[in-house]
């Protein structure tokens, strides 16, 4: 195969991630605002603490999806998959959840569109990273 042939394969294998990455992103988005919103204003959870219950449960289904699905042409170990994921979802988790504080505390967005805002922010810099280091090549 020629070097561009080479080019348009990499280059549709990673449109063909990304799309999939964003199917899988949407499911988690889903699970995770269920879970968030539904702790936080039917049970009166604090938000942090509806903010995480809803991360940890999107994380999940986002491993399993992501490793099976999105990225399952690379058979690396699971365990060394899942310890990058997991470096993954706690540094951006961190930031993103830094960000919804400064939002709704400093700024005083309302804690419902400062989550949305924040799931954006988290979604783009986790599927750099996950691209690049959890499920490199």
């Amino acid at each position: 195969m020629n070097s561009l042939g080479i080019l348009k394969d990499k280059f549709g294998n990673i449109i063909g991630q990304m799309i999939k990455y964003g199917l899988v992103g949407i499911t988690n988005t889903l699970i995770t605002v269920i879970v968030l919103f539904v702790l936080q204003n039917a049970f009166g959870v604090s938000y942090k603490l509806a903010n995480g219950a809803g991360y940890i449960c999107g994380f999940i289904n986002s491993f399993i999806l992501n490793k099976l699905w999105t990225f399952k042409g690379n058979q690396k170990s699971t365990l060394n998959q899942f310890i990058r994921f997991a470096l993954v979802f706690v540094g951006c988790y961190a930031v993103q959840l830094g960000f919804v504080i400064l939002l709704v505390e400093q700024i005083h967005i309302e804690k419902n569109i400062s989550q949305l805002i924040g799931m954006v922010f988290y979604t783009l810099v986790s599927f750099l990273l996950n691209k690049m280091f959890t499920f490199k090549d």
